[in-house]
Order: C-alpha cells, then sequence, then structure tokens
C-alpha cells in the first residue's frame, strides 16, 4: 500500500498497506478497525467478557509450577488459507481472460471472501460462539420499533463522518474515486441491507438494547437509555472504519487491477521484475482481506467489533503510519530514511542480489501469513477476537517483525552513499520507525490485556514464543499481564 506505511515498495498507484493493513497483536480487528473486547472462542472462555476457564487454559503441577496452554484462536488458518486459494485461482483465470477494472476486483475478493465464510460457519459454526450475543435457539422475536430506532442510531452513527468527508480537502479530488464509485454503486443497496439485517438480528439478539438503539433513543430525546462506555466505543469503532475503508478501498482497487495487467513477459534473470510482482501479489492479498476485513464486521458470523483501541497514544501511533499523517507530515518532515536501495546497491553483483531480494520476499511472506490469519476479521485499532494460530503460534507481533526486518533490506539506509552523515540520519530515522511500531504492539497489548484470552495467550508466548529468549535477556520485553488479570490467574 503506498500511502500507508513507512516504505513504498514500488512506485506504483497502490501502496501496499504497510500498517499491516495489517492490526496486528494477535488481535483480529475492527483494522484495526475493530477493537472489541469480549472473548471469541466460546470454548476456552465463558460469556463474552468472561474469564478463562483455569481448567483449560492452565493448571499447576506437583511443585505449584503454572503450565499454561495456548488458548483456542478465534480463527482457523487452514479455512483462512481455502479463501487465499479461491483468490489465486480467480486472478489466474482474470488474467487468462485479460479483464481488469472494478468488477474484475470484485471478483477477487469475493473469490477470497465467500471460502473463509462459508467455512466458518458450516466447520467452526462461528454463528452459534456465546460471543456473537444472539441466542438461536429462540424463537425470533424482531421488534418494529426497536428496529427503527436501530435505523436512526446508525444514521446518527454515520452522519458525523460523512459531514467530515463533505468537509475536510483530504477527501476532495480524485485519489479517493474508487471508495466515492463504491457509494454511488452500493449505497442505496447497503441501506437495503442494513434495514434486513438489523431486523434479522434484532429478534435473536440476547441484549438487544446495543449502541445503535441507544444513539436512536438519544435522537429521540430519551439520553437516560444511552450508556456512555457503549456509546464511546461505538464511535471509536466506527472512526477506525471510517479512516480506513476509503483508503483501503483505493489500495486494494489499485493493488489488484495492477496484479491483473502486470507483464509477466517481462520477467528476467538480468532484471528484478520477478522480485516486483512477487511483491504486488504479497501487497494485493493483503489488502485484499484488510479490505474486507473492515467491510464484513457482523455479529452473525462473530466477526463483529468488541472494543477498540482506548488510548490517544494507541491512536496516535497507528494513525501516522498511513497517509496523509505518514507521507504529508512523518515521512516528509521528520522519518525520511529511504537510502540508495538494494537493487542499485547490488546492480554489479546479480546472483548477490537476488538472494538479498529472496530475503525480501521471505520476510514478505511472513508479514502477508499473519493478515491471512485474520480470515474476514483484520482491522486496525480494534478487537474482533484474540488470534492464536497461523505465524501468531510463534510470536504476538510476526507482521511487525517481518515487515520492519523487509525495510532495513528494502532501503539499506546504513550504505555511505551519499557519506556516513546522511548514513546516520537514515539508519536514526528507519530506527525512529521501528520505535512507532514497538508502541504499536504495546498499545495493542495493553489494550488486548482486558480480554482474559489474550492474558493467556501472551503469558503462554513469554514461554514457548520463537522470541522468548529476548523475554530472559531483556526482561523488560516480557508481556507482565495487568494487576486485575493477575487476580484472576
Amino acid at each position: 500500500m503506498s500511502a500507508l506505511g513507512p516504505v513504498a515498495k514500488r512506485p506504483v498507484a497502490a501502496i501496499p498497506p504497510q500498517d499491516g493493513t495489517s492490526a496486528e497483536g494477535g488481535v483480529v480487528n475492527s483494522d484495526a478497525t475493530s477493537a472489541e473486547g469480549g472473548v471469541v472462542n466460546s470454548d476456552a472462555t465463558s460469556a463474552e467478557g468472561g474469564v478463562v476457564n483455569s481448567d483449560n487454559a492452565s493448571g499447576r503441577t506437583a511443585t505449584g509450577r503454572v503450565t499454561r496452554h495456548i488458548p483456542p484462536s478465534a480463527t482457523n488458518f487452514g479455512v483462512n488459507m481455502a479463501g487465499v486459494l479461491g483468490v489465486l485461482v480467480a486472478l489466474y483465470v482474470l488474467r487468462q481472460q485479460h479483464s481488469s477494472g472494478f468488477d474484475a476486483v470484485l471478483i477477487l475478493c469475493a473469490a477470497g471472501v465467500i471460502p473463509i465464510v462459508v467455512l466458518d460457519v458450516l466447520l467452526l459454526r462461528v454463528h452459534r460462539r456465546a460471543s456473537t450475543g444472539i441466542d438461536w435457539d429462540k424463537a425470533p422475536a424482531p421488534d418494529i420499533a426497536r428496529c427503527a430506532t436501530k435505523m436512526l442510531g446508525l444514521a446518527v452513527t454515520i452522519a458525523p463522518f460523512a459531514l467530515a468527508y463533505f468537509t475536510f480537502p483530504e477527501y476532495h479530488g480524485d485519489f479517493y474515486n474508487a471508495f466515492y464509485n463504491v457509494l454511488r454503486r452500493f449505497g442505496l443497496s447497503l441501506v437495503a441491507l442494513a434495514m434486513v439485517y438489523v431486523w434479522f438480528v434484532d429478534g435473536r439478539m440476547r441484549e438487544p438494547r446495543d449502541p445503535y438503539w441507544q444513539l436512536g433513543r438519544v435522537a429521540l430525546g430519551r439520553f437516560s437509555d444511552a450508556k456512555a462506555p457503549d456509546i464511546a466505543n461505538h464511535y471509536r469503532g466506527w472512526l477506525v472504519k471510517a479512516f480506513y475503508l476509503p483508503l483501503f478501498i483505493v489500495f486494494v482497487n489499485n493493488q489488484l487491477n495492477g496484479l491483473l495487467t502486470f507483464n509477466l513477459g517481462s520477467l528476467q534473470a538480468s532484471n528484478l521484475r520477478l522480485y516486483d510482482f512477487s511483491n504486488d501479489l504479497i501487497y494485493g492479498l493483503d489488502v485484499l482481506y484488510a479490505t474486507v476485513g473492515y467491510v464484513l464486521s457482523f455479529r452473525i458470523i462473530d466477526t463483529h467489533l468488541r472494543s477498540a483501541e482506548p488510548t490517544m497514544l494507541g491512536w496516535v501511533v497507528a494513525l501516522e503510519c498511513y497517509d496523509p499523517f505518514w507521507r504529508g507530515l512523518f515521512s516528509r518532515f521528520y522519518l525520511h530514511y529511504e537510502g540508495l536501495g538494494f537493487g542499485a546497491w547490488l546492480a554489479g553483483f546479480p546472483a548477490l542480489r537476488w538472494g538479498w531480494a529472496g530475503m525480501i520476499v521471505v520476510l514478505d511472506c511472513i508479514y502477508v501469513l499473519a493478515t491471512f490469519a485474520f480470515g474476514v476479521r483484520f482491522s486496525n485499532l480494534t478487537h474482533r477476537g484474540i488470534l492464536t494460530n497461523g505465524p501468531y503460534r510463534f510470536s504476538k507481533h510476526p507482521a511487525y517483525i517481518a515487515k520492519n526486518l523487509s525495510w532495513w533490506l528494502i532501503s539499506v539506509p546504513f550504505l555511505p552513499y551519499h557519506g556516513w552523515a546522511d548514513a546516520l540520519r537514515n539508519s536514526l530515522a528507519l530506527g525512529g520507525v521501528n520505535t512507532i511500531y514497538f508502541l504499536r504492539a504495546k498499545t495493542e497489548e495493553r489494550h488486548l490485556s482486558r480480554d482474559p484470552t489474550y492474558v493467556e495467550y501472551a503469558l503462554w508466548m513469554n514461554e514457548h514464543g520463537i522470541l522468548a529468549f529476548l523475554g530472559r535477556w531483556f526482561p523488560w520485553l516480557k508481556y507482565t499481564a495487568p494487576a486485575q488479570a493477575r487476580k484472576m490467574a
């Protein structure tokens, strides 16, 4: 993604999401957009927001030592890879037909989403999880007045963001054309589907007086029916969606169309076009699952937002990694670190250059596998379930680690191409970017630690993670459970 993250891999219209498009930290996004605060996997926890049953999560040996087990993941990595396979097949077919454009992008997104949603429901039965807040066993009893109030609440929710799009110059001009095209093409259909969805879910919810209903009551002058914490979390989740979704629609449209029209005939051992295509493919898949993650936030498939990042620091370090803040401010004036680049540096050593490019691709693959682990739940700044499988089985922040390492290999800022002072400046700037991602990881951990499932997972990673040795060498890097969670353990 281009406008997104600190390093633009290629000078193309769409910049691969450098952030995870990634909402990492083991969270499954409201991406990041979605931060929730409840427990997703009912097998390992009590009802949503409940404490993990110590019999399932950990126990004590005869010597009194706590033995921990990794909690179940909110997603199934194999199921998610079935969706990835669907995208790759569709990409091959569309390229054979020389198809491109917006409709082709929609086909690719559908090919990647439908297998995951179908298998999630049929095999994992995600709709039956306690965390959905839905009781499928009771007779549906939708209340027309309550549904109308919720639709009013939805309008009240969207209104300030619509006003922002209308007012802020950032959202004028051609850059966001793909986003506005989506609104013009599907806007009325989405309103109709929203009414059907609200009616269908309302009659099955255990607690139907959700934030939409509360906001609707506020609009009707019934302020006492609103709960301030619910409303605040609700708007934070929608702010995540309102900021990231327009960006990612632009990214996915540009990136996937670039893949569909990429000229594979120009591949030669003497150039890096194969590396370029691999890079574009990785980030194309990445932004695809990031985009659908922001769209598919639904209670009936357990991808809804539980909580959104509650701290200002968490928001600042996340937003500064994306346009307009990254390219318009931080990269331009403070953290510009791009050096000569590995391609130019190793131009006279083809074998070494390909080996270097291979290391970058390996890191990028780890990064995108972390995105695949989210399935259709990706989102920055949100909690939509705890991930403990795929790359998250080995590290709490696999995408951040792989991404930051790859930037050092891509930009080689340490080379004194314009002198040692310039190399030092570039290296310090990239170190500053790495620090931002470290802070992102820490704020995400703090946010997710409100969920006892994450606490159990993070404590398990202290002992079994691939980088657990760093916690032993540098104790300040080791995860520490919040005081409240320690009391419950």
